[in-house]
């Protein structure tokens, strides 16, 4: 009798032992499966992290998650005036880290709006694995964090998102108020990105649904020569909402030459008709 159930329990405890391993082993089975394809669809994860920056007027804040400790950059503004200011959540393109954009945005600070840099996860410094839903929590969480800051007006907080970083943006209109959109570059959903949307099919990043259901105001730009997201998906973004402003300029994909296109002109116009700065002087 014990002979017989010898083989059984064997089998038994070689199946639970199977099974605690797996269990143990999953989640870094797929963390590896996952970097397999992260050149394609999340390139700046392959990119070394570099050294935490430590220049004046950054602050650095860490947005811990249950998988992930995310990295954001807080740049205030810096136009001299007290009070709280209005703020641009920024997001950026899929090959890029926020250290890329520390100080290309400082024509938002001379204008008195402060800036917040987002990493995603698995990006630079950051850990995690970067994916709509935990890229959604990251944006979410960041954006909880900052309006406690009474520096900032939580009332005229601004999504300002290149290329990817513009379908992060529309994610994060979905969770939390924003008084405008800013999308430069982004493509109107990751499905018409056939090359991807196979290996990505549970990740969607639909921006033209939610600029149809966006009740806010948004300025799209898209660069006419951009050879990686025609400036047709950005049209069609635009011409998804009745409060959309389409600008075509003459520039490849990252289109980020602001001493060469009118992007300062056009976003405080923009920022101005939205209620978050002042018009400029006529």
């Amino acid at each position: 009798m014990v002979q017989t159930l010898r083989p059984k329990l064997m089998i038994l405890l070689g199946l639970l032992a199977m099974g605690i391993l797996l269990a143990f082993a999953g989640r870094h089975f797929l963390h590896r499966l996952f970097n397999a394809h992260a050149p394609t669809f999340f390139p700046g994860t392959r990119r070394a992290a570099p050294p935490e920056p430590h220049l004046p007027g950054i602050e650095l804040m860490k947005i811990k998650g249950a998988d992930a400790t995310v990295e954001s950059l807080f740049l205030p503004a810096t136009d001299g005036t007290a009070g709280p200011k209005p703020l641009v959540i920024f997001a950026h393109g899929n090959s890029a880290l926020i250290d890329d954009w520390l100080t290309a945005l400082d024509g938002f600070r001379q204008r008195g709006v402060g800036v917040l840099l987002v990493e995603y996860p698995g990006y630079g410094r950051s850990t995690g694995i970067p994916s709509e839903a935990s890229i959604r929590a990251t944006f979410d969480a960041a954006y909880d964090r900052i309006v406690s800051d009474p520096r900032v007006d939580a009332s005229r907080i601004i999504g300002f998102g290149q290329s990817f970083g513009g379908a992060a943006i529309c994610l994060l209109a979905q969770d939390r108020p924003l008084r405008a959109l800013i999308l430069m570059s982004t493509f109107a959903s990751i499905d018409i990105l056939s090359r991807v949307s196979a290996a990505m099919r549970h990740d969607h990043f639909d921006s033209m649904e939610t600029v149809a259901h966006y009740p806010g105001p948004v300025l799209v730009i898209h660069g006419r020569n951009d050879p990686r997201i025609s400036w047709h998906q950005g049209q069609q973004l635009a011409a998804a909402s009745p409060r959309a402003t389409f600008k075509l300029y003459d520039c490849a994909h990252d289109c980020w030459q602001p001493d060469h296109v009118p992007f300062w002109q056009d976003a405080t116009v923009f920022l101005a008709q939205a209620g978050i700065v002042l018009p400029p002087p006529p």
